[in-house]
């Protein structure tokens, strides 16, 4: 199962990349994630723009999938992501594209092996602005938790008129 070994992978990069004794300083940077990815779950729930599709086992769906990336994967990622942020503005900006491109490239792929599917106008071309959009706020989030907060809200109106889902798909 497929899911299995990118846990083992993730498992392998938190014990390799990870300092453990500052994770706190991470982790409302990983609630606010959270919080974020939990919410377009459950307004999208029913006009999905992305979903996992699970290819090895017919119960492994997008739900079970996304459980295991948002309370496992994505947290070690932003860890790993938050404690290494370079110092220098040029540094950074070529450290954020490696990690726009890395998580670009890995939905790609899991796209082409059909165990990642785009609905409703979305594709894979979108997710490089969706990336880098995620990495830049996740940072300023980790820096100035407020400042965040005040740039999602316009980001996520922005996001809903172009993406709109039907409201009566709301539960």
């Amino acid at each position: 199962m497929y899911l299995l070994l990118v846990i083992a992978v993730w498992i392998f990069f938190a014990y390799k990349f990870i300092d453990w004794s500052q994770w706190k300083k991470q982790y409302s940077t990983i609630l606010f994630f959270m919080m974020v990815n939990l919410l377009y779950n459950t307004l999208y729930y029913n006009h999905t723009l992305w979903a996992f599709r699970g290819i090895t086992a017919d119960w492994l769906n997008h739900s079970i999938i996304n459980i295991a990336f948002t309370f496992f994967i994505c947290p070690v990622g932003l860890i790993i992501y938050l404690q290494r942020f370079p110092k220098t503005r040029r540094n950074q900006l070529v450290y954020v594209g490696v990690w726009v491109g890395f998580y670009t490239i890995i939905e790609a792929l899991f796209a082409h092996r059909g165990m990642f599917v785009y609905d409703n106008g979305w594709n894979s071309w979108h997710n490089i602005w969706l990336n880098l959009i995620l990495f830049v706020i996740l940072w300023i989030h980790y820096r100035k938790p407020v400042i965040a907060w005040i740039l999602s809200i316009p980001l996520a109106v922005i996001f809903y008129l172009l993406f709109p889902f039907p409201l009566d798909s709301l539960k």
